[in-house]
């Protein structure tokens, strides 16, 4: 849930003003383009950030890998800045700049001492609005990607995050590969890329945040001035993102040749974002597998030495959710872990869980929550995630909804939306001697 990343420049800023910062603090221009403006003096230093709703979710067919394509190709120059210009800029004052595409958004930010927040905003905002797609760039980044590609389908991780996915949606874009195929970036087009930057990267389907040592009033002047110009463009098409349950879930056995050892992912689909059971699921999966002390971790590799690690989280979408139970164990232990995860499910579910194995985990959610925000990048993280999905009201409201769950409610959840099926999942696993497929 929570969206701390390590700042390059080690970011320090008050937890005060995020925390008590309200849902009523997004704006809106007459284009539609939403900003959050979290001012704060502690530290000197500033993190400016554009989130666009555009991900893998956006894409089909011959289309997919194009969102992260573009938001490679975004820092590559516009017509009026080149791409070295961008880097030095940013370099030469201190300040750190990247990017990130996942499934529903994609992000763009400049983290910089503060005195140079000015230039640097014109910066990321040229780039990221006005992207000149040089050819010749288009062309290395191509190459790039597909070594990216590469690299991950010879991760036996890969394999199971994606087989995953795939036996968990199977009617909703949530079970689309973010990086694409070598098929699908080896054909695309510049020509492709450019549609897809005018129908998804418009106001008011962008969010701007600005956190740390700077002054409100000259931001949003700043904000203003920039974008209010900005045509605001028909709103691009979102997909369908509610799945239901799988009507008969499979646990599917693949092997990889580049694998060491047996790596297990069994799980369901859950709630929305703003589905008031979506901070339910969050303690469910922390109190089943949310480090040593959880339920998983005792019982299947402490008591029964079933695996040598086993996690649970809840990934939250705008759309359905998904609940994951991962582990690392000896090949030999597959044939029979995933009934012993079902039946120590169906145990929760029927004996519950104790009042402390509640209560750590909400405070472990609490500690992580309280932990992203302890940076201004973390702080415009978690602004830009939830705005950009409508949903910034979770900000005000997580933690007091989750102080209100109780044992009770993680036994209805797990009922709710495990229905008592087999859970659906994969096993990726070394060839074994002499063949196999």
């Amino acid at each position: 849930m929570t969206f701390a990343r390590a700042a390059a420049l080690g970011l320090v800023g008050t937890l005060m003003t995020a925390v008590t910062a309200q849902a009523g603090s997004v704006k809106r221009l007459t284009n539609g383009l939403r900003y959050v403006v979290l001012e704060d003096h502690a530290s000197p230093v500033v993190s400016l950030q554009i989130w666009v709703r555009c991900g893998g979710v956006n894409e089909e067919g011959p289309t997919s890998g194009v969102s992260h394509f573009l938001e490679h190709m975004i820092f590559k120059g516009t017509d009026k800045i080149s791409a070295n210009e961008i880097s030095k800029i940013v370099e030469s004052n201190g300040g750190s700049i990247n990017a990130a595409t996942g499934g529903e958004t994609t992000q763009y930010y400049i983290d910089i001492p503060s005195k140079q927040w000015e230039k640097a905003f014109d910066v990321l905002a040229e780039s990221v609005m006005r992207p000149a797609f040089p050819p010749l760039e288009f062309e290395k980044e191509r190459k790039v990607i597909l070594e990216e590609i590469k690299r991950r389908n010879d991760d036996p991780r890969s394999d199971l995050w994606d087989v995953f996915l795939e036996g968990l949606y199977r009617r909703t874009p949530y079970r689309q590969q973010v990086i694409g195929s070598v098929e699908t970036i080896t054909a695309m087009t510049r020509d492709l890329m450019v549609r897809q930057h005018a129908l998804f990267y418009v106001p008011n389907n962008v969010v701007v945040v600005v956190a740390g040592d700077v002054q409100r009033a000259a931001v949003e002047k700043k904000i203003k001035k920039i974008f209010g110009a900005l045509p605001a463009g028909p709103t691009p098409p979102q997909p369908a993102l509610l799945e239901p349950p799988v009507a008969e879930p499979t646990v599917q056995q693949i092997y990889n040749d580049k694998a060491q050892q047996a790596h297990v992912a069994l799980g369901f689909v859950g709630p929305t974002l703003k589905d008031p059971d979506q901070v339910v699921m969050d303690v469910l999966s922390t109190a089943l597998g949310g480090g040593q002390s959880s339920r998983l971790y005792q019982k299947l590799r402490e008591e029964k030495r079933q695996v040598w690690s086993i996690s649970a989280s809840f990934i939250t979408h705008a759309g359905s959710g998904a609940f994951g139970i991962f582990a690392e164990c000896p090949p030999e232990k597959t044939n029979s872990l995933p009934n012993d995860v079902y039946f120590l499910l169906g145990d929760v579910e029927f004996n519950g869980f104790t009042v402390d194995e509640v209560e750590r985990a909400k405070a472990q959610i609490r500690s992580s929550w309280l932990f992203g925000q302890e940076t201004y990048h973390g702080q415009a993280s978690q602004w830009g995630f939830y705005t950009a999905l409508g949903a910034p009201e979770v900000l005000e409201t997580y933690l007091a909804k989750l102080d209100r769950v109780t044992a009770a409610d993680l036994g209805r959840a797990l009922t709710k939306y495990s229905l008592g099926r087999p859970l659906s999942g994969v096993v990726v696993k070394p060839r074994p001697v002499g063949g196999g497929r």
